[in-house]
């Protein structure tokens, strides 16, 4: 037997910790159905690298039965190894999940995927830190996919304060929330629920406090609410338990505030990453305790947080890979903070217990401003100039595009520096028209941040229209980053960098 229904449980080292928790909590709560690809699968797997025909036949035999998924897509593939969700390492955002699934092809080649996951370069960088020396043996959850109106993580015990219960939540999925595309709604809420009014906190404190029993431990546990409460997930919360100490702010320092999201107290220079830099570079190129400053970043940066004396966020979600593994490392961890106060190389200290930040820069008195934002004319250039845009956009014409924005470039080169009020005026125009209108506009018809993410995930596309804005998105970041040869010297011309 290679593959077996979730509620049939296993060992760790058959189903993994995930789907071992996961078989535990679907006797008492609600849990998306679904079923195991063991370790046995994994292992065989690995041999070839291909699936054999006999787990494949397994994996359609469970997927097809009326006491599981009944063929019905779409579902959600999920790593469940051996050493994920430990008392030690939750591996947050370590391994791979792969959502909306929705052929048997998509499905088989989705958990290979996650197979050869388990040895990728993250993985190894990871275990190496953790101090982990288990082999790492991997099983895959197939599960129904929820479509929630609300999802988020629930923390029993707040990692700042203990006696009460932490709920961060955000409307639609809890992808959002974890990866940062979206900000969360944070509830403080006690630990008694028949004082909290509100019918849905009540019933998930209720359900935390329940789990916490179970586990006999605090739980940090993700969920999803359909007019129905699921379970998706349930760790022991990894936080370490740190003496508060006070923090010298004698001289010259401004206060920027956030949310706690990991405890403790650091020191040192601010260094600002952004997530469209190469993981290898940045971590060549960070200084050895360093604070990190970045709005956010993901998993495949892990190497680098662990250069990083704290973490800073602009993205206002404790559970945030950033967050998540701030909490791993023991490092503090401030989110929600205005970054962009903060100077490349300022010195710093993070008060990670009271979510704040203390930035020296005996330049200039930081005050709250609107930061500068790009502005443009709509003269007769501008205009024809955005008819072509708008006209490709409308059409996903990446064809169209790469035209029009080499085309508005190439009028900068040739304007400037003869006029240079005219040459900004277009290098503005189409700056906000790539970075700020694009996303909006697609955003109307299709779930941009989705797209953009598989695309950054080496995903493929699913349709036509998503072969062409996978396309697009491709062609709009290489026009931002300026990694076009075409438009290389743009910087330099214009700003002298």
């Amino acid at each position: 037997m290679f593959v077996r229904s979730l509620s049939a449980g296993g060992s760790v080292e058959e189903v993994g910790g995930k789907a071992y928790r996961l078989s535990i909590l679907a006797r008492y709560f609600n849990v998306p159905e679904g079923f195991v690809i063991t370790t046995k699968a994994y292992e065989l797997w690995k041999k070839s690298e291909e699936l054999p025909n006999k787990v494949v036949t397994e994996i359609q035999r469970y997927f097809t039965s009326p006491y599981l998924l009944e063929g019905h897509f779409p579902i959600v593939v999920r790593s469940s190894a051996n050493v994920e969700d430990s008392k030690n390492a939750s591996f947050a955002g370590v391994f791979e999940s792969i959502t909306n699934i929705r052929t048997f092809e998509e499905l088989l080649r989705a958990v290979e995927r996650v197979f050869r996951n388990a040895t990728s370069e993250r993985v190894k960088v990871y275990t190496e830190h953790m101090g982990i020396e288990k082999e790492i043996k991997m099983a895959v959850l197939v599960q129904r996919q929820i479509d929630p109106e609300l999802s988020g993580v629930l923390f029993t015990r707040s990692p700042n304060n203990p006696d009460k219960v932490l709920i961060e939540l955000t409307y639609g999925s809890n992808e959002k929330l974890v990866s940062g595309k979206a900000n969360a709604k944070r509830k403080l809420l006690p630990r008694i629920p028949k004082n909290i009014e509100d019918r849905l906190m009540r019933e998930l404190v209720q359900t935390g406090l329940e789990i916490e029993d179970l586990f006999g431990k605090p739980q940090d546990i993700e969920w999803a609410y359909d007019r129905t409460l699921w379970i998706l997930q349930s760790r022991d919360i990894t936080i370490t338990d740190k003496i508060k100490k006070k923090i010298d702010i004698s001289g010259s320092w401004h206060i920027l505030k956030g949310t706690p999201a990991s405890p403790g107290k650091a020191k040192g220079t601010a260094k600002f990453i952004l997530d469209d830099q190469p993981p290898e570079e940045v971590v060549r190129i960070f200084p050895e305790r360093a604070i990190l400053v970045t709005y956010v970043l993901h998993a495949e940066y892990y190497k680098l947080f662990t250069k990083a004396s704290a973490i800073v966020t602009k993205v206002d979600s404790m559970l945030s890979h950033p967050a998540i593994i701030a909490r791993e490392l023991g490092i503090p961890c401030v989110v929600g903070v205005d970054v962009e106060l903060i100077r490349e190389g300022d010195e710093m200290m993070v008060d990670g217990d009271e979510g704040l930040v203390y930035v020296k820069n005996p330049r200039t008195a930081f005050r709250r401003v609107n930061l500068w934002k790009a502005s443009y004319e709509e003269d007769e250039l501008i205009k024809e100039l955005k008819t072509e845009y708008l006209n490709a956009l409308e059409h996903l014409d990446p064809d169209g595009l790469e035209k029009v924005i080499i085309k508005a470039f190439k009028i900068v080169k040739e304007l400037y520096p003869e006029d240079r009020e005219k040459a900004f005026n277009v290098y503005y125009f189409i700056n906000v028209m790539m970075e700020e209108n694009t996303p909006k506009i697609l955003s109307k018809h299709f779930n941009v941040m989705e797209v953009f993410s598989r695309v950054d995930h080496n995903e493929k596309p699913r349709n036509s229209d998503e072969a062409k804005l996978f396309k697009i998105y491709r062609l709009l970041k290489s026009f931002i980053n300026y990694k076009d040869e075409r438009i290389k010297d743009i910087p330099k011309l214009l700003f002298d960098i």
